[in-house]
Order: C-alpha cells, then structure tokens, then sequence
C-alpha cells in the first residue's frame, strides 16, 4: 500500500511540476500578442486584461502525465478520450481566441459525449432506483450520458466566473474521486484523478485573487468532461465492484459537483422565469450574488469549496439512504442557501438604496 501512495504522490508532484513550468511561457506569448480576456464586457469582474490560456498548460500537463499512468492492457479507453478532449479543448481554444457561437459549442460537446458513451462506453447504466429507475437499456443509457456529459460541461464552463473557483471545485471533486479509486483498487482512474488535482491545484497558484490568467473555456470544458468521465466510471464500477457503496454512489458522484449543477440549473431556470434566452449571460450565478454582499472572490471560494466538502462528508456518512431521498434533501438544503443568498442581497441593497426601499 505505500509502494502505490508513493506512485500516487510521484504522479501528483509530476503534474505539479509540468504546469509549474509551462505556466510562464503561456502567460509570456499571451501578452507578447495581447491574448486577454475580454474585460470590457459587463458581466467581467476584472478591469484589466488578463490572459485566458491557462487551461493550454494543466490540459498539456494532464495529457503529458497520462502518458505513465495507462498501461497497455488498461480496460481505460484512452485513444477515445485523447479524441474526445481533444476535440473539445479545440473549440474551446477557439472560443477563447476567436469567440464560438453557443450553437456550435453545443454541436461539438455532442459529439464528444456520444464518443464518451458509445466507442469509449462510459456510460451510466443504472439510475439506482431514480424515478423507480434502475437497469437502463442501451439507448436510454447513451441518451441520459450524453446529456449528463454535456451538462456537467457546460456547468463547470459557467462556474468559471471568479477567480479560482472552478478550479478549487474541480480540485476537491477529482482528490474525492482519486480516493475513492483508489479504495475501490481502480489505480490508472486513481493515478488520472491525481494527476489532474495536482495540474489544477498548480495552476490556481496564478488563478487565486488576484488572478494572473484565467483558464478559459478551453481550460473549464476539460475540467468538465473529465469530472464527467470520472462520475460515470465511478458509478459504474460501484456496480460490479466488491467495495460497494450500496446506492449511494450516485449521491457521492452528485456531491462532488453540486456547486456547479446547482448553479446551473438555477440560472438557467431564473432566465427561462425572466422570459430570457437560458444561453444569454447574465451576473445572475451564485458566486456573482455572493460578491454583491461584500465577499471577495477568495472568500467566495473557500465558501462555496467548504459547502462542496460539506455534501460530500455528508453522502459518505448516509450510505444506506435511498439515493432519491437523498438528492431530494440536497436539493433542499441548496434551495434553502439559495434563498438565503438572495435575502441578504436585497438587504444589502436596500440598505444601499434606502429611499427606493
């Protein structure tokens, strides 16, 4: 067991180092030819232009360092995951350089979930008594892991709106699931799971208030996809695995990304209520409200990564608890924070505003 927490550790502080050293030369040829964020629209919290390719340096890292942990013979299908990040790392890049409209976004993160779940098979085949759910047969498993995938994407590129959020979430979600494998004697999805928390956990050295690179779309997609591929393989394997989590491994995997799910789910509600388009960008997400009670985007993110760690000691203390009863109950205590949040934002603003009060 040490010989493999040794391997863990090695793996982790290679991924370290690889985005330790990558990192300058981004950040260099990024003002070199002015590749910044676009400060000027509204709904940025940064009045000065800040490079957004640091997701150029943990995706190289990452990929890099998978080189050592799949070993032929690994049940992990690598070569359609290579295929499937890669292709959304480039319309990412894109969007980061150029700009991509929604639609094509959307075409794109299509196809990489159906190679996720059709050629790679990383798919979710039971909804463990969900909606009195369980075995799925094969379209319907591909349809709701095709769905899943692009979701999860698309929250982790929406999360990303203050300094070190996303990546201090997905941070906390791929050490989770790294212990998790780990446990359950999955060592390559272990080895992967660590090697990403230590590339982002490299790269929030320049992503933490004040921020000297943002890791862009191209950076949050990834995060997404691959947080994605680690829930589903997670659920899984809990199925056949002789380290079984009863039905409470979809309530973990759940747990490690309620931040972001929530988050998207409510904003995309407020605007469909508002009568808006659920694709327009608004300062309406969670950590744009909590910024507007006087928290700086450190104590943001510690906030929101604590109650991110709460939900997770939570799943794994009520192991035996009908997973619907406890998505329900999560979902609960995340409307009742909600509120809360929007409460003292009207405080706040009326105190402001006193006469309009």
């Amino acid at each position: 067991m040490m010989v493999q927490e040794i391997y863990f550790l090695l793996i982790t502080c290679v991924s370290v180092l690889l985005v330790l050293l990558i990192m300058p030369s981004i950040i260099h040829i990024a003002h070199k030819y002015n590749l910044f964020d676009d400060h000027s629209l509204s709904r940025k919290e940064h009045g000065y232009g800040i490079p957004r390719l640091g997701g150029v340096a943990f995706f190289t890292a990452i990929m890099l360092t998978s080189f050592f942990v799949v070993k032929n013979g690994t049940d992990l299908p690598m070569y359609q995951l290579y295929a499937a990040s890669l292709v959304l790392f480039g319309i990412g890049i894109k969007d980061d350089l150029a700009g991509a409209h929604f639609h094509t976004k959307l075409i794109v993160q299509a196809v990489v979930a159906f190679i996720v779940t059709v050629p790679a098979e990383i798919r979710l085949n039971n909804l463990h008594g969900l909606f009195q759910v369980y075995q799925l047969e094969t379209f319907p498993s591909v349809l709701i892991s095709m769905l899943l995938i692009m979701f999860i994407i698309n929250a982790f590129n929406l999360i990303d709106g203050i300094d070190g959020l996303a990546g201090t979430l997905a941070l906390i979600a791929c050490s989770t699931f790294g212990f998790y494998f780990e446990t359950m004697n999955q060592p390559t999805l272990a080895a992967l799971a660590f090697a990403v928390a230590g590339s982002v956990g490299a790269f929030l050295g320049y992503n933490f208030s004040p921020a000297k690179i943002f890791m862009g779309d191209a950076g949050s997609m990834f995060l997404g996809l691959i947080c994605a591929v680690f829930a589903l393989k997670f659920i899984s394997i809990n199925e056949t695995s002789a380290f079984n989590l009863n039905q409470n491994a979809p309530v973990i995997a759940v747990s490690t990304l309620i931040i972001p799910a929530f988050d998207m789910l409510n904003v995309i509600a407020t605007r469909i209520y508002h009568k808006k388009s659920p694709f327009k960008p608004d300062r309406n997400h969670i950590h744009h409200r909590m910024l507007r009670l006087g928290l700086t985007h450190l104590q943001t993110t510690l906030i929101l990564g604590a109650i991110t760690v709460g939900f997770i000691t939570l799943s794994a203390l009520l192991t035996n608890v009908n997973t619907s009863f406890m998505l329900l109950f999560f979902t609960s205590i995340l409307l009742l924070l909600n509120k809360l949040v929007n409460g003292l934002v009207r405080v706040k603003l009326r105190e402001a505003c006193p006469a309009t009060a």
